[in-house]
């Protein structure tokens, strides 16, 4: 399986048999480089601006923004309902984190999940092989918060997403804490990953901003 980021939410999953997943696509107004991946589904947590804008993808993805179970090509799909804050909803309403099962793999994306996940949602999510969870606070869980999560779910690998960067201007923090608190490493926004490969990677990771490589 073939993980790019594109910044902020974005990642392309692109698995052996073709599959091709997009999740959480952005528009333009969140500054970096809008994702024109080919998609046979797109994902969306959530109905805002910087993760549903599925006009940007090439092909005719499938858009997929419920809970209900499914596949698309060779890839298991389904989605656990949250919140988008810590207020059940009431301040910026619901949001999905999505498990995807493909390739041996088991990745799950949090979406802009705004509080501590319930018993439930920890039981679902516990062991994943690749968590990519929100870090930069104000609409979501702050970087403390994602350690919390982190520890709890123990994925193999953390990878942080919706956090500030050179590009992305939104009043959220950067990478700094997150780096200090997990000691995570620097990688490239483009992996090659297979259940072989990923004991190479390590227990939190930061991915390199799409203009830098």
């Amino acid at each position: 399986m073939k993980l790019k980021w594109y910044g902020h939410s974005c990642f392309a999953l692109t698995y052996a048999d073709g599959t091709a997943i997009v999740i959480d696509p952005f528009d333009a107004s969140v500054g970096y480089p809008l994702c024109k991946a080919r998609a046979d589904a797109a994902l969306c947590s959530h109905g805002h601006y910087d993760h549903n804008y599925v006009q940007s993808l090439q092909g005719e993805p499938q858009v997929i923004a419920d809970v209900a179970p499914r596949t698309v090509g060779s890839v298991k799909i389904h989605g656990i309902p949250c919140f988008h804050d810590e207020a059940q909803g009431a301040k910026r309403g619901k949001n999905i984190a999505f498990i995807l099962e493909g390739d041996g793999l088991r990745i799950a994306h949090l979406g802009d999940l705004g509080h501590l996940p319930t018993p439930e949602m920890y039981a679902a999510l516990r062991g994943v092989d690749l968590l990519l969870i929100p870090i930069g606070g104000t609409y979501t869980i702050t970087t403390p918060e994602a350690v919390e999560v982190i520890r709890e779910v123990r994925p193999h690998t953390a990878i942080a997403m919706h956090f500030k960067t050179v590009l992305c201007n939104l009043p959220i923090t950067d990478e700094g804490e997150f780096v200090r608190l997990t000691h995570a490493q620097y990688l490239p926004n483009e992996l090659d990953i297979t259940p072989e490969t990923l004991d190479s990677l390590p227990a939190a990771a930061v991915l390199l901003c799409p203009s830098a490589g």
